[in-house]
């Protein structure tokens, strides 16, 4: 395959499409820090919304001790702590991409 002629933007999109995956399991696949990943996600989020045949799937963080869900956070990066129980214990949020139908 041709992934080493894919910009890492476009290797994260074909990883992303069809599954979930968090940033840290995206950042062991590419080989690259996990803040690369957050940032390059930053820009897939806005390309991906003028494309639409393909849309940005974002499951968002859990508190392990409350079972708060994050799910008004606009970012794309793992919450600190729990605004319910203040528990450090949160998951990180799983990203994926959705090809979406639109022939009849």
């Amino acid at each position: 395959m041709g992934s080493l002629e894919q910009t890492p933007r476009q290797r994260i999109i074909a990883l992303l499409t069809g599954t979930l995956l968090s940033s840290h399991q995206l950042a062991q696949l590419l080989g690259m820090p996990e803040r690369h990943v957050e940032d390059h996600l930053t820009h897939i989020v806005k390309s991906l919304a003028r494309d639409p045949a393909r849309t940005f799937l974002l499951e968002p963080s859990d508190c392990q001790n409350c079972a708060y869900a994050f799910r008004d956070r606009t970012r794309l990066t793992r919450p600190s702590r729990c605004p319910r129980c203040r528990s450090e214990a949160i998951t990180s949020p799983r990203y994926g991409i959705r090809n979406t139908d639109t022939g009849a």
